[in-house]
């Protein structure tokens, strides 16, 4: 829910507003369960750090990729992955020190207040940051945007390649619909085709497994054998492998691209998956399965700790990036419920058969990917628009790769062929000669 309210909001306040929201909301949130003596109080508490965490992960990363040069989007934006990461490592090791060092309620109580210094340290420096220049074109406030490209491309503000930028992304506003409903017709534009493509990326982050892993680490390691604190600090070290092999996208997502990446992950994780499901449930190989389960920590932030928040961002559109975003979100915190719910279940009447889901779930998601999703390496987020406007579902991953880009063009010629010739654009440029 907290996801899908910026469908309401995000475009109307922004998107530092929107993250300056969902961080407030989170303040108090954990304020609320900290303090929590009744069942009540934590309820409430533990529905509005949903909500928060909701609003958080559809707006930050529509603000990096808004703010991102085509050329490092994608390392800007994967960092997201490694702080995830990060936090997951953290919680675990703060439980874990805490667990031995407490008997009481200041066990549960120190951990859940502890990231609000987090969120403390973030808000200040929120009032320093740049709006998305996308978003300050999109309300008009093309001057505003104009110098924004003009800081994070380093050139001067009238240089040809900030105005190829500019052109670009007033040409998009003019050429584009952008109205809710929109969003669920089959219009030129393809905005539910982008939907659906961004849902079943964020959807793959947790029906890959991810969840029952991370959720029940300790259930799992304690039946191979491994109780107490040897079982604990493995559930540190599995956790703190997500974190170490999350700064390998930082060097890989600009070049390999978004597909490969995805694919690369997939593979190693139904390997893993099969492996665990073959072993689990053999005392005398429970190293082996241990052993996969770190590598099933390997693979899985290659490409799915940033990349689907990432990806979502690119491909769906200036006008629909907040409605499809928040869509794509939700599919995540929706599939994460679902595989919450099911696992102690599944794993209980199952057994070690329950792996066998995830490694088939993985396996088939690779050809998904494979006809399904364009590559988005390399284009900028306007260029998207025209593959999705020039294709079909099942032609879009080709036209993609077909498409020339216009990264490799000359600035000066992406500027004239995007030059703004509506009363819009002549509005505009009226406005921005008469600035002082």
């Amino acid at each position: 829910m907290g996801a899908l309210s910026c469908i309401a909001f995000g475009d109307r306040i922004g998107r530092l507003r929107s993250i300056f929201l969902g961080l407030a909301l989170s303040v108090v949130a954990l304020a609320l369960e900290s303090s929590a003596y009744s069942l009540g109080q934590f309820i409430v508490g533990r529905l509005v750090i949903g909500g928060a965490i909701g609003i958080i992960s559809v707006s930050i990363p529509i603000w990096q990729t808004e703010c991102s040069t085509t050329k490092h989007r994608g390392m800007f934006v994967i960092v997201e992955g490694i702080f995830i990461s990060a936090g997951i490592a953290m919680s675990e090791w703060i439980s874990f020190g805490f667990a031995e060092a407490f008997q009481n309620s200041a066990q549960w109580r120190v951990t859940i207040v502890f990231p609000v210094w987090l969120a403390f340290f973030v808000i200040p420096v929120l009032f320093l940051m740049p709006e998305s220049p996308r978003w300050l074109a999109r309300k008009g406030r093309t001057e505003e945007a104009r110098h924004i490209i003009a800081a994070v491309m380093d050139k001067d503000v009238d240089s040809h390649e900030v105005n190829a930028e500019m052109n670009h992304i007033e040409y998009t506003l003019e050429s584009t619909q952008g109205s809710l409903s929109m969003l669920f017709k089959n219009t030129k534009e393809r905005y539910f085709h982008r939907a659906i493509i961004a849902a079943m990326s964020q959807a793959m982050t947790q029906l890959c497994g991810c969840s029952a892993m991370i959720f029940y680490t300790s259930t799992t390691f304690a039946d191979l054998g491994y109780t107490d604190i040897p079982g604990r600090f493995l559930s540190c070290g599995f956790t703190t492998t997500f974190t170490v092999f999350a700064f390998i996208p930082l060097f890989t997502i600009d070049r390999f691209g978004r597909r490969r990446l995805f694919m690369l992950s997939l593979s190693g994780l139904a390997v893993a998956m099969a492996v665990m499901a073959g072993t689990s449930n053999k005392p005398e190989l429970a190293k082996v399965t241990v052993a996969f389960m770190f590598i099933f920590a390997a693979f899985y932030p290659l490409g799915f700790l940033g990349l689907p928040f990432l990806y979502a961002g690119e491909i769906s559109g200036l006008r629909m990036r907040t409605p499809i975003s928040a869509i794509a979100v939700s599919a995540q915190w929706l599939s994460q419920f679902v595989v919450a719910q099911v696992t102690p279940p599944g794993s209980a009447n199952l057994k070690n058969r329950y792996w066998i889901i995830y490694a088939v779930l993985n396996a088939a998601f690779i050809p998904l990917i494979y006809l399904f999703f364009p590559e988005t390496n390399g284009r900028s987020l306007e260029e998207m628009d025209q593959v999705f406007e020039n294709s079909s579902i099942f032609s879009v991953v080709r036209h993609a790769k077909d498409l020339p880009r216009e990264s490799q063009l000359d600035f000066v010629a992406v500027e004239e062929k995007y030059r703004p010739h509506t009363e819009f654009a002549e509005v505009t440029k009226i406005s921005r000669n008469n600035q002082p």
